[in-house]
């Protein structure tokens, strides 16, 4: 059985904010505990690939962290996969032979620490999606998650942020393959962040 290193990335601030997805059986949450975490890793038959992404990259001397996946493949034994954002798609590293409790442990150190796996030694590979020009945007504001929105939505969100009836708002679809915004702080001391491109009726970025 494989041993997992660990390496250390220093946590930014504001705390990060996460999704956790599954590909079948479960809608997406943006309210991640190591409770639902363990869940979703027990359940892999059931809920297919477990995905726990990032709502801002985390910096890692292999490249911008994204997420860190598991799924289940033909022999039994699940794999476990890292994601770099690339400009043209996502780099990933994977590898198998681990038990479950050490994903769990993965997934825990990803989430409480910005902690990553040890993979030097894992299988590197690359992906570049299709943009899926009819993926919906979706908000999040602090821990919260809203669906079906329109552009009075998101300048509601931007107005509470500015009245400090909360910290963040972020605006992207759930595959992050058109781009984000995101603006978090306090009156007069906000920081705005971007990436990729967003798609123009939303009207951010170019």
């Amino acid at each position: 059985m494989k041993k997992q290193k660990i390496e250390k990335i220093e946590p930014s601030e504001p705390s990060m904010q996460f999704v956790l997805n599954y590909s079948e059986g479960r809608e997406q949450t943006s309210r991640v505990s190591k409770e639902e975490i363990r869940r979703a890793i027990e359940n892999l038959d059931k809920y297919g690939d477990v995905w726990l992404s990032n709502c801002r990259t985390v910096i890692t001397p292999y490249g911008n962290c994204s997420g860190i996946s598991c799924m289940v493949v033909p022999d039994g034994n699940p794999q476990v996969a890292v994601y770099f954002a690339m400009t043209d798609g996502l780099t990933r590293y994977v590898s198998g032979g681990y038990r479950t409790d050490d994903i769990v442990r993965m997934f825990y150190n990803y989430f409480e620490r910005l902690e990553i796996p040890e993979i030097s030694d894992w299988e590197k590979g690359y992906y570049t999606p299709v943009s899926p020009d009819d993926e919906p945007y979706y908000l999040y504001v602090d821990n919260e998650e809203y669906k079906y929105i329109t552009y009075e939505d998101v300048l509601a969100a931007l107005e509470n942020l500015e009245a400090g009836k909360c910290t963040l708002m972020l605006l992207k679809t759930p595959g992050c393959q058109n781009g984000y915004l995101e603006v978090r702080g306090t009156k007069d001391d906000y920081i705005v962040e971007t990436g990729g491109i967003m798609k123009k009726e939303i009207g951010w970025c170019s």
